[in-house]
């Protein structure tokens, strides 16, 4: 398996990599081996201050590490480098919307799109609804790039996720404990414009490495 180093690049002041907002789960993620769409999981710290920058905005973004079988062209790479920035902008995105219960929701469309835009509205409007909010943090095991568009403009990123390692919880509540639940997630990125948002998440399978 090929292997993509981290690394920084310099982005071009007309193109602003986007990360998108992110899909809010139904805390039980729950789906079939069969790619079903899948809740996304989420939340983290506490709500952080909305001013803050985000990685679309940094003008050097870090290009995560990745992992791929594909035989990646020029065009490609940099397809697929845009797509992984904007899937880190969306993680870190969903996570301040749920961590705040719902109601930082700043910029809410600046990386998520369609599917993922709509779910993280709708599950924010019902943590905010119930006064809850996402215990714990959502985060990226690992990233597998597992198909590109042959027009370059959706890249599909298969990852590994802990669906126990946050929760939603009354407000005033603690994280609490449990088992590790390791599951493979599917995230869809495309180009909205100039940027890139993540379009859809779905479960893909109930077990990965970890």
């Amino acid at each position: 398996m090929k292997t993509g180093l981290g690394r920084r690049v310099r982005v071009r002041a007309a193109t602003a990599l986007t990360l998108t907002a992110g899909l809010l789960v139904p805390l039980l993620l729950s789906g079939c081996e069969d790619h079903s769409p899948v809740a996304a999981p989420t939340s983290t710290l506490p709500a952080k201050d909305s001013s803050t920058a985000s990685p679309a905005a940094d003008p050097q973004p870090t290009i995560p590490a990745y992992e791929t079988d594909l035989d990646l062209s020029s065009e490609e790479t940099e397809a697929v480098e845009g797509a992984l920035v904007a899937l880190d902008g969306y993680i870190t995105t969903l996570n301040r919307v749920f961590a705040s219960g719902g109601t930082d929701t700043k910029l809410i469309d600046e990386f998520a799109m369609d599917e993922a835009l709509k779910a993280l509205s709708d599950d924010s409007k019902s943590l905010e609804k119930q006064d809850q909010y996402m215990a714990g943090e959502f985060k990226l095991k690992s990233r597998e790039i597992s198909d590109v568009s042959s027009d370059y403009d959706l890249i599909s990123v298969l990852s590994c996720v802990d669906n126990a390692a946050f929760a939603q919880v009354d407000r005033g509540r603690t994280m609490p404990a449990s088992e590790p639940d390791l599951l493979t997630v599917e995230f869809v990125a495309k180009t909205d414009g100039d940027d890139w948002k993540v379009q859809s998440q779905n479960l893909w399978s109930k077990q990965c490495a970890p």
